[in-house]
């Protein structure tokens, strides 16, 4: 059958519903593999009002699609401000990035988790060589890599209070069990 688009594409007979369903399943059986993974340390970046230089970048293309990722390391000495994450915010809207994040050594204010959670951008505690995600994306999560830290978090009228409970090498969190 012809397209009515004037183009040689075939129309379907598929209900809405029915062609998102099938989009899904194309997806997740088209597989995960990351391919052409770069990294890139002072990487420029032009954007529509500029050019930017970004402390990380990394490219991949996943499903067929590229990808940009844009990390600024924060290594101060005080939580990170809501006004860091905003001018990433700034940075990726620019750009046309599909991800931020700020990786942080003081961690975070609670007005920066705030705005970081309503926008997707990631923000990670660095701890020695272990990453502790405070959000990801909508919604706060902690993911252990390599060695884990394990912290009671309250919020104060400055941000939250965090205490060390624990830290140590999670690998035997992946193990399996003895038979």
């Amino acid at each position: 059958m012809k397209s009515t688009c004037g183009d040689d594409w075939p129309t379907f007979k598929l209900s809405p519903a029915e062609y998102e369903r099938t989009v899904t399943e194309l997806i997740r059986t088209k597989g995960h593999e990351v391919v052409d993974w770069q990294v890139t340390h002072l990487d420029s970046i032009d954007g529509v009002d500029g050019t930017y230089v970004i402390d990380v970048t990394a490219r991949f293309r996943l499903l067929g699609a590229d990808f940009l990722l844009l990390v600024e390391c924060k290594r101060h000495t005080s939580p990170v401000k809501r006004e860091d994450v905003q001018v990433l915010h700034d940075k990726l809207r620019s750009t046309g990035a599909q991800k931020g994040m700020v990786v942080a050594a003081s961690g975070f204010q609670r007005g920066a988790l705030e705005y970081a959670r309503t926008h997707g951008i990631a923000c990670v505690r660095l701890l020695d060589d272990a990453w502790v995600y405070e959000t990801r994306s909508q919604q706060p999560e902690v993911r252990p890599s390599g060695h884990y830290a394990a912290f009671i978090i309250e919020p104060t009228e400055t941000g939250y209070e965090r205490t060390l409970l624990a830290e140590g090498d999670n690998s035997a969190l992946f193990e399996a069990p003895p038979t």
